[in-house]
């Protein structure tokens, strides 16, 4: 019997993929008296292998065919599941790498006094979201048997110093007031702002919520400001510093009217020289105050070996002391006590204010004076006037009321000037011709130097009195 005569038909090999994912079909070649394989046959020998799922018909006709018989089709593609989403941390804050460095503008001019060094927070700020991880899509393999999905890995809130978690452990909120940045990829917030050296164009200015220590100088033409106190381990050099607690320098104050320093509460340096020092309290000097223009709302004192007070004007509520007040050039130097020289300024800056909003008000209020004598209705206005009249009215009423208020602060201001009787100035060693003491309104010019006396006002007079 020959070869032809047995023949042999045309079978459907299936071979399924590792992973169950995948089916492919090869049809192989009659011979012989054997005949091709069929539809019905291919789809046999898939069920004998059990797939059941993901059937591409489409692919075992083309298998099917003449041409194609030897080759490998893919007649069934299972559905591979999709594991979940890491969870992850969305930050609310920028991050030091993305907000360090010198700020350029549309134009391209760049800020190297704005760095990015400091981002401040309050309390209660939230820092950081934690997304929870997915639990991910669940697939399907070829042998209709369902394939788990991996679910995401989580993670924690990375939580540093001064912050917490809520209850659900998903949001990160900062207990203080302080900058907020990332140290061992933990969200910290620090109450102290460390400068390790001076504060120049390697820092910019510095702009903080809470305290501000700085090892080094703050040079000409940068800004420190500070809700709470500022440390410097230096000097400060036509710099503006600005503090909502108390300022300590190390060294001095120099730098013109190119800066200026104030504190709410108290200044305490080494020496001031050229400059503008205001403070909320005292200002304490140990050496020299030198050409300077210093308001205190308590009291000034140069309190060291040196202790002089030469030239500019010292204003202070309370006291002025120093060993040495002038020179014996009779350099001109005016201190005044007795009036809290804030208050003074404000008086001075209300006076100007209230005259200018009197004139204004007066001026309306003839206009609409000449307006109610003309007997014209408003009714009868056009619209555009209507209106300019309504709007004259508006200021009108809230200009008295803005001189009322102005008057009455006024009189505060005026009430306050009155306490000058326990402020004094204490002239520890000599005091030089060219001075001029004020205590509230009274006026003492020095003529000749006087040694170790105390100036105090007696029944509306500057008098001279010894040290106590």
């Amino acid at each position: 019997m020959t070869t032809e005569q047995i023949g042999q038909n045309g079978e459907a090999k299936v071979n399924i993929s590792r992973d169950q994912l995948k089916v492919f079909l090869t049809i192989t070649a009659p011979f012989g008296s054997g005949v091709s394989c069929t539809m019905d046959e291919a789809k046999k020998a898939l069920a004998n292998h059990s797939v059941v799922f993901g059937l591409i018909e489409e692919n075992i006709r083309e298998a099917l065919q003449e041409k194609n018989w030897e080759q490998e089709f893919l007649v069934a593609e299972g559905k591979a599941p999709v594991n979940g989403t890491d969870g992850r941390i969305d930050y609310r804050f920028p991050l030091p790498k993305e907000r360090m460095g010198p700020k350029v503008d549309e134009q391209g001019n760049v800020d190297y006094h704005d760095l990015g060094l400091i981002f401040n927070v309050r309390k209660g700020t939230p820092l950081a979201e934690r997304i929870p991880p997915s639990e991910g899509i669940p697939g399907t393999n070829v042998l209709g048997s369902e394939i788990a999905a991996k679910r995401g890995k989580d993670v924690r809130l990375p939580r540093g110093k001064n912050t917490v978690a809520d209850n659900d452990d998903k949001l990160l909120y900062s207990v203080i007031d302080g900058n907020v940045t990332i140290i061992d990829n933990k969200v910290v917030v620090d109450p102290l702002m460390q400068i390790s050296g001076d504060v120049d164009y390697s820092s910019g200015d510095i702009d903080f919520v809470g305290d501000v220590m700085i090892n080094g100088n703050v040079n000409t033409g940068f800004k420190v400001k500070a809700e709470g106190n500022i440390e410097i381990k230096g000097f400060i050099e036509g710099a503006e510093v600005t503090s909502g607690g108390s300022i300590l320098i190390k060294g001095g104050i120099t730098g013109g009217v190119k800066g200026i320093v104030r504190a709410r509460e108290n200044v305490n340096c080494r020496f001031i020289e050229n400059s503008r020092v205001e403070a909320g309290k005292d200002i304490i000097v140990k050496d020299s105050i030198m050409q300077s223009f210093i308001k205190a709302g308590g009291s000034v004192r140069v309190n060291d070996k040196k202790a002089i007070i030469v030239g500019g004007v010292i204003q202070a509520f309370q006291e002025v002391e120093s060993k040495i007040l002038g020179s014996q050039l009779a350099t001109q130097t005016i201190v005044e006590v007795g009036i809290n020289p804030h208050y003074r300024a404000e008086y001075q800056k209300l006076l100007k204010i209230k005259n200018e909003k009197k004139k204004i008000y007066e001026n309306l209020s003839n206009n609409l004076q000449v307006f109610q004598k003309s007997g014209i209705s408003p009714d009868n206005l056009s619209e555009n006037k209507r209106l300019t009249l309504l709007k004259m009215l508006e200021d009108f009423k809230k200009l008295r009321q803005e001189i009322t208020e102005m008057e009455e602060r006024t009189v505060y201001l005026e009430e306050q000037f009155n306490h000058s009787n326990a402020a004094k100035v204490k002239v520890l060693e000599t005091v030089y011709p060219g001075v001029r003491i004020s205590i509230g309104q009274s006026i003492y010019i020095v003529n000749d130097a006087i040694k170790y006396a105390a100036f105090i006002l007696d029944q509306g007079e500057v008098r001279l009195t010894s040290l106590r």
